[in-house]
């Protein structure tokens, strides 16, 4: 049984070949503009993600001049996967600050404040960039 099937999707095309003999050949070509449009979607997604990492930890975050808040603006670049409080006291706030002993004006805000939005929000974060990455492709 001889022929040809030919498959071709955005992302490139597969050609197989079956010959009188019963020789078989497949060859594959990628479309060369897919990875770069993947790693562009998926840099975005990332970026995104991010960014709501960001603004719903800022929420959970201790508030006294909003300092500590902006630092982790200031200290994240969106799209590493990275998200950074830089402000010199930033670590201490995180790991030994008892709420209820500092001037806290953010009833939420109090230390590990990354953990605890994450359980609230992860799920929701993690929904949302999937949709974002469905979306973008």
């Amino acid at each position: 049984m001889a022929g040809i099937s030919f498959i071709e999707t955005p992302r490139g095309w597969i050609k197989h070949k079956v010959t009188k003999s019963g020789q078989v050949t497949t060859e594959l070509k990628w479309n060369p503009d897919f990875a770069p449009m993947l790693n562009q979607n998926h840099n975005r997604a990332q970026v995104f993600m991010d960014s709501e990492v960001l603004r719903t930890s800022n929420k959970f975050a201790p508030v006294v001049t909003s300092m500590l808040v902006k630092s982790g603006i200031l200290g994240t670049e969106a799209g590493t996967g990275e998200v950074a409080w830089i402000a010199p006291y930033a670590w201490r706030q995180y790991h030994l600050v008892n709420r209820k002993t500092t001037q806290n004006i953010n009833p939420d805000g109090g230390p590990y404040w990354f953990e605890r939005a994450w359980a609230v929000n992860g799920e929701r974060i993690k929904a949302s960039t999937k949709a974002f990455i469905v979306r973008g492709l």
